[in-house]
């Protein structure tokens, strides 16, 4: 008899354990760096970095000049310090560099005028680059390559 309880206490607690880790192996990605960029609001491109999913690009367009980007920046579920945005030109030089103070909460965002970004391109021309740095991350990272469209009021996630 003994046998029989024993071995149903362990039959019960393998499937328990299958099923926690069928539930498990469906959660959404936690933890880690990561980042959103939005254009008046609007998702653009997410991404954590942990998943290395290489550099992905988003279009501005003539449309865009008086549109705001927004980008927020979590470490690990935590707010930076000492926050900045930047835009490279493909030289890595920096062509403009906006300060923000130390984020409330992971959500905290930091904005910036899209003609702005625009100007650059017509001013320096090339590729432009937007980067993100903070006390936390003061090397800084590549958050995604800006396309600047002449024609084009679209947007679209590369």
């Amino acid at each position: 008899m003994k046998w029989i309880n024993h071995h149903r206490i362990v039959a019960k607690t393998l499937a328990l354990l299958a099923f926690c880790a069928t539930l498990t192996s469906f959660a959404a990605y936690r933890g880690g760096d990561s980042f959103s960029i939005f254009l008046n609001d609007k998702l653009v491109l997410q991404q954590h970095l942990a998943m290395k999913e290489g550099l992905k690009s988003f279009e501005l367009g003539k449309a865009n000049y008086n549109d705001q980007l927004s980008i927020t920046f979590s470490h690990c579920g935590q707010p930076g310090k000492g926050r900045s945005i930047a835009i490279k030109d493909q030289h890595h030089k920096t062509l403009k560099e906006w300060h923000y103070g130390d984020g409330a909460n992971a959500k905290s965002s930091m904005t910036c005028k899209v003609g702005d970004i625009i100007d650059l391109q017509k001013n320096k021309g090339g590729k432009l680059q937007l980067y993100y740095s903070s006390k936390e991350m003061p090397a800084g990272h590549l958050l995604a390559a800006i396309v600047v469209s002449g024609t084009s009021g679209k947007t679209a996630s590369r």
